[in-house]
């Protein structure tokens, strides 16, 4: 499941914005360019600065990948599936940001790998709801 490869990844020295979009990457083989996951370098740790959480940041890239072709604009639903999921993140967890998320749920030796499994287990019934809807 994504959730099982976002966590292996994070648990492997991965950020956890990184960890989202590789998992993403590997589960539905979009086959992206290996540069590609530089752009996540500075999500991780809430945007650097314990802010918005990696987890969605990772998360809403791979929402844009999956579902937009080529702009924003010219996908209907980017908006409301991305809505959807951090409305999903934010009824699990409680909360978007980072700093909030470590105090509630970063565990000494595994860090804030249960932040990454929960969140890669919302992003994919984000994914399989909006991928039956467009069938």
């Amino acid at each position: 499941m994504l959730k099982d490869i976002a966590r292996d990844n994070y648990q492997n020295g991965y950020n956890c914005a990184e960890a989202m979009l590789l998992a993403g990457n590997e589960y539905y083989n979009l086959h992206l360019n290996p540069d590609t996951f530089k752009v996540m370098a500075g999500f991780g740790g809430g945007v650097g600065v314990e802010d918005l959480c990696g987890v969605v940041s990772g998360s809403v890239a791979l929402l844009g990948i999956i579902f937009v072709d080529k702009r924003a604009y010219e996908s209907q639903e980017i908006k409301e599936i991305t809505e959807d999921f951090v409305e999903s993140f934010r009824r699990e967890l409680k909360t978007l940001n980072c700093k909030m998320l470590k105090d509630m749920y970063r565990e000494e030796d595994a860090k804030c790998s249960s932040v990454v499994e929960a969140g890669g287990r919302v992003l994919e019934e984000v994914i399989i709801k909006y991928k039956s809807k467009s069938k």
